[in-house]
């Protein structure tokens, strides 16, 4: 019966209390002020700006001259603030551009108490957008937009409405409505993770009390001929979302992406190429001669370089690795799943706690415990090491076995390439094998000793499990090698290798 409760209580929890909260914290986000940073630390003057919406609420933010007759408006996504977007207008400064840095609404020190994706916020922009028009030392078609994020998203939805907004960067675009995602792929996407979401940004609807927005896909071919250059980042429904906005455009348009990189984070990825391809795009979209139409020549984005390790003889595209102190914290919080998923349904089952069996334990089975889960640590690396060869293909000289004794732990290092779907499976064989398994079976048969054994491989495999965490954006067929120092993987550039 409390099983049965605590599933009840987990379902409801989890598919009902927990979008209604997210969606009740969308509308209303936290405010990060500002109070340790000002542009004149990048040695520039600036303006400080206040703009009144047409409903009355006051939008804050800085504004640098223009000196090439061009300006942007940098528009960052939710829960941030201006500084949000420092990175990317330092860059556009040191080129000349005037920068119109803007606290959303609802967002830093700008007004308002509710934040939605709706026709208040691209009126805010508009709001902005007629700001930088009437500057006498901005030529009327030299404004742009560079917008992240739900910042993208106003960008491309004001875009629509004027052409006073001559170009567009936008990174990790956001959704206007769920029209907005591409079909789902997996059985768990259309039975529950595309249901949850359309319900999520049904309850954003009704928190905001605005009604929704158009779709992206029907606006964005409105905005040619002016020019749009799109950054993707990840591998999953953003990739995807990225690239229908982007066929859905006219041209001229752009695209770049950079797996990598996690949302709204591609210039931590690649500062320096970043604010390249940034600059270079509106210098290219943008004219710094007045009262003259747009004139866009062919923008490319430039890649990233290849990274190579010298203890590495392949070319590495990124790395997908996490520290050891998250490692350990992962591991940490397998302890509440452990228990949940075994102490919970033994007495349930049995009717007795585990806390009555080990008071009952003589010290010879103690040590015996003791011995066989240090003996199982090896076994845990040892089944790494087959996984890499069964599954993955690599040859048994490959796959080296060590001892950490700064860590003081054994070690199972493979130095050939797979697929990252192979690497998967052995990075998570173990635990499933020496934890999950043993685990499940002291809860059918009553076996109790297997259950505290189980859990202790469970979090041992914690490492295991922060890695897999790390590799959630590498795509399954993608080559990666283990890393030879950090706990996770090499994403490596395409090549030809023997399956």
């Amino acid at each position: 019966m409390r099983m049965l409760e605590f599933s009840v209580f987990f379902l409801l929890l989890y598919f009902v209390i927990r979008p209604i909260y997210l969606a009740f914290l969308y509308t209303r986000p936290p405010r990060i002020r500002i109070s340790f940073f000002t542009p004149t630390s990048l040695g520039v003057d600036y303006e400080d700006v206040t703009l009144s919406t047409r409903d009355e609420v006051d939008l804050k933010g800085w504004y640098i001259p223009s000196r090439n007759g061009a300006a942007v408006l940098l528009l960052h996504g939710h829960s941030g603030n201006r500084l949000a977007v420092l990175h990317q207008a330092e860059a556009l400064i040191r080129a000349g551009y005037g920068c119109l840095m803007m606290d959303l609404r609802a967002h830093g020190h700008s007004g308002g108490r509710l934040f939605a994706r709706s026709e208040v916020l691209v009126s805010d922009v508009l709001t902005a957008v007629a700001f930088l028009s009437k500057r006498p030392e901005v030529n009327q078609a030299g404004i742009g937009i560079y917008g992240v994020s739900d910042g993208g998203l106003f960008a491309l939805q004001a875009a629509a409405k004027t052409v006073a907004i001559r170009a567009l960067v936008v990174d990790g675009v956001s959704a206007a409505t769920f029209d907005d995602y591409p079909p789902p792929q997996t059985f768990l996407q259309r039975t529950l993770l595309y249901p949850l979401q359309r319900g999520y940004l049904k309850l954003i609807d009704w928190f905001s009390k605005q009604p929704p927005l158009a779709a992206n896909r029907q606006l964005i071919p409105q905005i040619a001929p002016r020019p749009i250059f799109f950054i993707s980042t990840g591998n999953n429904v953003e990739r995807r979302m990225v690239h229908t906005f982007h066929d859905e455009a006219g041209p001229p348009k752009s695209l770049w992406e950079i797996p990598e990189a996690r949302h709204a984070s591609g210039w931590l990825s690649h500062p320096e190429l970043y604010d390249e391809n940034l600059v270079r795009f509106f210098d290219l979209s943008l004219v710094s001669e007045r009262d003259r139409s747009v004139e866009v020549s062919e923008f490319m984005p430039l890649k990233p370089s290849v990274k190579t390790l010298p203890d590495v003889p392949y070319p590495i595209e990124s790395e997908a690795t996490i520290s050891f102190f998250w490692a350990n914290v992962v591991a940490l919080m397998l302890f509440p799943l452990a228990y949940v998923l075994l102490f919970v349904p033994y007495r349930w089952i049995w009717g007795v706690g585990l806390g009555e069996q080990i008071l009952v334990l003589t010290w010879q089975a103690a040590v015996g415990m003791i011995v066989m889960l240090m003996l199982s640590i090896g076994v845990h690396e040892w089944i790494h090491g087959m996984a890499f060869v069964w599954v993955g293909g690599v040859a048994k000289t490959a796959v080296f076995y060590g001892f950490n004794w700064k860590g003081m732990a054994p070690y199972a290092h493979c130095k050939a390439p797979m697929r990252a779907a192979a690497y998967r499976i052995a990075v998570l064989l173990p635990g499933f094998l020496l934890g999950i398994v043993p685990g499940l079976i002291g809860v059918v048969t009553g076996i109790w000793w297997l259950l505290p054994y189980g859990m202790m491989m469970l979090v041992a495999a914690g490492g295991d499990t922060a890695v897999l965490l790390a590799m959630n954006r590498v795509p399954g067929d993608a080559l990666v090698l283990d890393h030879p120092s950090q706990a996770g993987c090499l994403v490596l550039t395409d090549m030809e290798i023997e399956e």
